[in-house]
């Protein structure tokens, strides 16, 4: 497996929960503890989100790339504090992101490798 932790984004690629169609969004990431975790935004209202709860097994997508994961949302407080710091060590650059995030963290789904 080749994975670059380094590198700034991943495409999720869910199904849609109604039609099953592919569902791609690219978005930040950070690594810590063997597992991938990724901020939502919106929370349990985001569509993606949705989808890894409908179906927990996801693709992820790095060029020409890709990984299956089990997809999980994060509800351990020392968890989600780990999860903001890994962001805050690879995205140093954003720092008032990840000031906002401590202060009040957003909803994290981590994902994990299933090979």
């Amino acid at each position: 497996m080749s994975w670059d932790p380094n590198a700034t984004t991943i495409r999720i690629v869910t199904r849609g929960r109604v039609t099953g169609v592919e569902h791609p969004v690219t978005t930040w990431f950070a690594c810590a503890g063997g597992a991938v975790y990724v901020a939502a935004r919106g929370g349990l209202r985001s569509d993606w989100v949705r989808n890894v709860l409908a179906t927990p097994a996801v693709e992820l997508r790095r060029r020409r790339r890709s990984w299956m994961v089990v997809g999980a949302i994060v509800d351990d407080g020392d968890e989600v504090a780990g999860a903001v710091e890994a962001f805050a060590d690879k995205y140093v650059q954003h720092p008032g992101v990840v000031d906002a995030w401590r202060a009040d963290p957003p909803t994290f789904v981590r994902f994990r490798w299933t090979e």
